[in-house]
């Protein structure tokens, strides 16, 4: 038995309760959970019910130390070993993971139901099959990444999404290289980290584009060079202004089909254009054809093209460097027993991504 967030309903608020946790089958692992974000795509899931079945558990950017091992599992998933949880289960056998492109395995889904968490006997469903507002999880032994003892739990939480998404749509979809120019849509988590990898990649000028001052102001210090508040007017002609022509990178990180155009409008010619926030599941995005004839690219991204095995690696090499920066982004942080307040201070605006710390972690 462990405690978990469960949510019964949409809009209710979570109530922690015990859940039964079965043992870890073959090829899986059972984690207790130490640190989990609270991530605006809970919040959405939350808020619409879009996605998946109640009663769940929310949490996708968890982190702990694996306790139990099913048949089957050998290194490095070990007992004992601190571990990040990706929302790929990188199964190996879909044609995605034979191409190498394991952030598109055919077994992500989110709404879990593989039984593992219930409730008085109920089946609970489990987001990304990940389930982090719980006590313990079982998840496929491939959906774990060894986490450096020099990285604590409270940052690699954060490396199993919202960072990864982040940096990823930079680097990896959007293929940000030295000397370009980049407008980021947004400075939640996600887009504070592609801030942080379009520095990284030498960037020439990084626009960040942000109503909230705050957000804006860190996002300066984290490498943007030049700050837009849609507030003050239209950001893609503040961008054009700051950038003849438009800039080589735009990354939407808002979720919001009318801030993806804005992104794609910001392109100059040759451009590339990323989608990297999730918005309601029926909105749409017109562009005109004419403007794909200047070799510009709409496109989106889902978990930053992510190998989670192969760049989370990097990611963490980055953190202990001090060339990634997560503390900023992050926080508060509140006990589970707190989990309502954690997604009240997500939706207020007051934080850039609260996380659950688990006394048992």
């Amino acid at each position: 038995m462990a405690r978990a967030a469960v949510a019964h309903a949409p809009g209710e608020p979570l109530r922690i309760e015990e859940v039964a946790v079965r043992e870890p089958g073959p090829g899986e692992v059972r984690v207790r959970i130490a640190a989990c974000g609270i991530c605006a795509s809970d919040l959405h899931v939350w808020r619409s019910g879009e996605g998946i079945s109640f009663p769940a558990v929310l949490g996708h950017e968890a982190a702990g130390r694996i306790e139990a091992v099913g048949p089957g599992v050998g290194e490095p998933a070990v007992v004992g070993q601190g571990v990040v949880i990706a929302w790929t289960p990188r199964c190996g056998r879909c044609r995605a993971c034979r191409a190498g492109r394991p952030h598109v395995c055919a077994g992500i889904t989110t709404n879990g139901q593989d039984g593992s968490l219930a409730l008085n006997g109920v089946q609970l469903g489990r987001y990304m099959n990940v389930s982090g507002l719980a006590e313990l999880v079982v998840v496929p032994a491939g959906s774990v990444v060894p986490v450096p003892e020099e990285v604590p739990f409270g940052s690699a939480c954060l490396v199993g999404c919202g960072v990864s998404t982040g940096f990823g749509a930079a680097a990896n979809t959007g293929g940000v290289r030295w000397g370009e120019t980049v407008a980021v849509f947004g400075c939640g988590g996600v887009g504070l980290s592609a801030v942080q990898a379009a520095r990284v990649a030498g960037a020439s000028r990084i626009i960040a584009v942000e109503p909230n001052a705050s957000r804006l102001e860190l996002a300066g210090r984290l490498g943007a060079t030049d700050l837009v508040s849609p507030g003050d007017g239209d950001p893609v002609a503040a961008i054009h202004g700051l950038v003849e022509g438009g800039v080589d990178l735009a990354v939407e990180a808002v979720g919001s089909g009318a801030v993806a155009r804005q992104a794609f409008d910001a392109l100059t010619s040759g451009g590339r254009a990323i989608v990297a926030g999730l918005t309601g599941f029926a909105e749409e995005i017109h562009i005109p054809i004419i403007s794909l004839l200047l070799d510009k690219t709409l496109r989106g991204s889902i978990y930053g093209s992510m190998d989670p095995q192969r760049d989370f690696t990097h990611l963490f090499a980055l953190i202990a460097q001090d060339r990634l920066h997560i503390e900023p982004m992050t926080g508060p942080d509140y006990p589970l027993d707190k989990v309502n307040e954690a997604f009240e201070a997500l939706a207020s605006g007051q934080a850039i991504r609260p996380r659950v710390v688990l006394e048992e972690g």
